[in-house]
């Protein structure tokens, strides 16, 4: 008589495991089984096509699936590096990690989630590639407030926004506001407005934000450090302050800092408090000049998960 799948199934992850894991004979397995050899050598033919066992072979001293143990050991995250070998080019390496971050959203997306999206080249990539997934009571965020528009165009930030809706059938809040205001006065001002409020309400109910890092370093630095959205007093105060980096438009220092940046008091984006009261940060990074930004997001303790390209994710290993 046939045996049930599912215990078929347990039965040829019993013999699997056995004879790969545990290093026994196919002749021990058979008496641990009570079956024939003959039996043994059909279960263990049959795990493999049904992937049941699954083999890797690390050719490379720092293989995609080794760097992600060095991650997930050294920062207590959950990591996906994505095996971008040898790709130089920027814009296919970003392709690469958006694919795989998509993958990862769509398994972290469910009915009634509120999503908080930023903005930049890799989260751009990213939204090109959305699977769809048809839910319900999905709320999509813009994060913080946009740049420059002559530098992206007018709707660059609402493309992005769109895709993530179309793809989860979700309801998109646009944030109206710069991602630096001129003055903090200025953001009291704004935060005072009913709509702006309500934002800032919905922010308090995230569960989840798609987001990378700005760095000013680079031959390219992130769009967020390039002239026009920034004043050249206040990269001076960044350089002043030592800061490396930024997620959503707010600035943390080498250290991990973000306190008493004057910029912070003018940013639309998340404070720290705020980051943190986020259950899951999902980061994507593409670039290898973004090593010391996420290093120090990741020993900040602002990252829950990650997905990263193999350079710099080889790089962040060896830090």
């Amino acid at each position: 008589m046939a045996l049930r799948p599912d215990v078929a199934r347990s039965r040829m992850a019993d013999a699997a495991e056995l004879y790969w894991v545990r290093g026994m004979k196919v002749a021990a397995v058979a008496r641990e089984l009570d079956v024939s050899t003959s039996t043994v050598s059909r279960l263990l033919s049959e795990a493999k096509r049904r992937h049941i066992i699954e083999f890797t072979v690390n050719r490379q001293e720092d293989s995609a699936l080794e760097l992600r143990h060095h991650l997930e050991e050294k920062f207590h995250i959950h990591a996906v590096v994505v095996g971008t070998g040898e790709i130089l080019d920027a814009t296919r390496r970003r392709v690469a990690v958006g694919d795989a971050a998509q993958s990862q959203i769509w398994k972290m997306v469910n009915s009634d989630t509120v999503i908080g999206v930023a903005w930049g080249r890799t989260i751009e990539s990213l939204s090109l590639q959305l699977i769809p997934k048809h839910l319900s009571g999905v709320e999509i965020l813009q994060l913080h407030g946009f740049g420059n528009t002559l530098s992206f165009g007018e709707n660059y930030f609402t493309q992005i926004l769109t895709r993530f809706g179309t793809a989860y059938d979700a309801q998109v809040h646009l944030f109206p506001a710069p991602a630096i205001f001129d003055s903090s006065e200025t953001r009291e001002m704004m935060w005072k407005e009913t709509s702006i409020r309500q934002m800032l309400e919905l922010r308090r109910s995230l569960d989840l934000i798609i987001t990378s890092v700005g760095t000013p370093y680079g031959a390219t630095p992130s769009p967020l450090f390039s002239p026009g959205v920034l004043s050249r007093h206040d990269r001076e105060e960044l350089k002043r302050e030592h800061v490396v980096g930024d997620v959503t438009s707010t600035f943390y220092r080498s250290d991990g800092s973000m306190r008493d940046l004057a910029i912070n008091k003018r940013s639309t984006g998340l404070s720290r408090e705020e980051l943190l009261r986020v259950p899951t940060r999902l980061f994507i990074v593409a670039d290898e000049n973004k090593v010391q930004a996420v290093t120090t997001a990741l020993n900040a303790g602002l990252v829950t998960h990650l997905v990263i390209d193999q350079t710099t994710a080889a790089h962040l290993v060896r830090q």
